[in-house]
């Protein structure tokens, strides 16, 4: 049973590595070292992109051992470097990883950049103060996944993820009928609402918010450059929360539950608790 367990996961690295090889040779080191990287030093907690919102909720990480799990490019490296976390960049790709290397001495820092799976991540115990996991949970194989974040996180750490999700059944038969864009692997997928549940059970969601409504990635599609897409989308989803449900990504912040967070009257969401009035505060 272990065997056939861990050629199975292998069988999915060898996917996410053909996947990844294809998406390195697409990739324009250039266009990101000239980007704009300050958005991610102090993003607004009501942002209408999710990946400054999932660097809003990173909180002080200067000095903090910061896992990019999952670093490709190593896109989110320097901004977090800029923030002053000590950064452990990994990912299944040789070939990602050397582009990694490349962009952060280009731009004159230092990060600790390994090939390795998040399956075995070969950290020790307790070991990360947080997992920065961009993108990566709807590859894996969750719950093998989940453990091995949960095994290297340091007592009182966190784990900040973003995720594109897919909880409409209507709009998930829609899109079905519709290709695949991009370097797409055969296990990959937005996360359903039980996959969703899968990653964070056992830990306490803090600051889970909901980004891009269908018409943004369609506009996307359409060559839009504009950001008004993103901005409605923001709105429509922050007072209408009956809209959620057609979201298409996810971001937010797991911590260890501990017993006191269990109580009578807790609100939950996907079968764990979740804290909402600590929320606004972010």
């Amino acid at each position: 049973m272990a065997a056939a367990s861990a050629m199975r996961l292998r069988q999915r690295d060898l996917a996410e590595i053909a996947r990844s090889a294809a998406e390195a040779g697409k990739a324009d080191l250039a266009s990101h070292a000239a980007a704009n990287i300050d958005r991610y030093r102090r993003p607004d907690r009501q942002t209408a992109f999710g990946l400054e919102y999932a660097f809003h909720l990173l909180g002080d990480v200067c000095g903090k051992k910061v896992l990019d799990l999952g670093c490709g490019s190593g896109e989110n490296v320097i901004p977090l470097l800029k923030r002053g976390a000590r950064v452990i960049g990994l990912d299944i790709s040789p070939e990602l990883i050397e582009m990694a290397r490349n962009r952060v001495a280009a731009a004159g820092m230092a990060a600790d950049l390994r090939v390795g799976s998040a399956y075995e991540t070969g950290l020790p115990d307790r070991s990360i103060d947080t997992v920065f996991c961009m993108s990566l949970a709807h590859h894996l194989d969750i719950p093998v996944a989940r453990e091995e974040m949960r095994r290297v996180l340091a007592a009182r750490g966190q784990i900040v993820f973003k995720e594109p999700i897919r909880f409409s059944h209507s709009y998930s038969r829609i899109r079905s009928w519709l290709p695949s864009f991009g370097d797409v692997s055969e296990y990959e997928h937005p996360l359903t609402r039980d996959e969703f549940a899968s990653l964070t059970k056992g830990f306490l969601v803090q600051g889970l918010r909901y980004f891009r409504l269908p018409f943004v990635p369609l506009a996307r599609l359409l060559k839009i450059k504009s950001c008004m897409p993103w901005r409605i989308s923001n709105w429509c989803l922050r007072n209408f929360s009956a809209l959620e449900v057609y979201a298409t990504s996810a971001v937010g912040r797991m911590v260890e539950m501990r017993p006191v967070d269990i109580r009578p009257g807790f609100q939950t969401e996907y079968g764990k608790p979740v804290v909402t009035a600590a929320c606004a505060q972010l």
